[in-house]
């Protein structure tokens, strides 16, 4: 089964306008059309598309204190190059590596 023959990727290239941050003057763009989400959602949302074609989803939980930040990437190991299998994994453990390192250092600090 292809995922994206069945679930079409949204096209990021429409509905971005231009900005800056307040402050330091960098630039980035922001989706100004309509997000879907279900009616029982509270939360606020924005997507912002940085300098380097990120595209970001920012979401305001006025409930809660703390922040959190995840990433979603849709390649995996389909798309690994026949002389370097493994490495969509490989990345993956390098990702939560890092992570575990920044983590502890952030709970050290505290």
């Amino acid at each position: 089964m292809d995922f994206c023959k069945n679930y079409p990727l949204p096209d990021w290239t429409v509905g971005f306008e231009h900005r800056s941050t307040s402050v330091s003057q960098l630039p980035y763009e922001e989706y100004t059309g309509i997000l879907e989400k279900s009616a029982s959602d509270t939360n606020d949302y924005r997507l912002i598309r940085l300098p380097n074609n990120l595209v970001v989803m920012c979401m305001q939980d006025s409930e809660t204190e703390t922040a959190a930040a995840a990433l979603s990437v849709n390649v995996g190991s389909n798309m690994d190059p026949v002389e370097l299998q493994g490495l969509a994994h490989f990345l993956e453990h390098m990702l939560f590596m890092v992570s575990d390192m920044l983590m502890s250092t952030v709970v050290c600090a505290q």
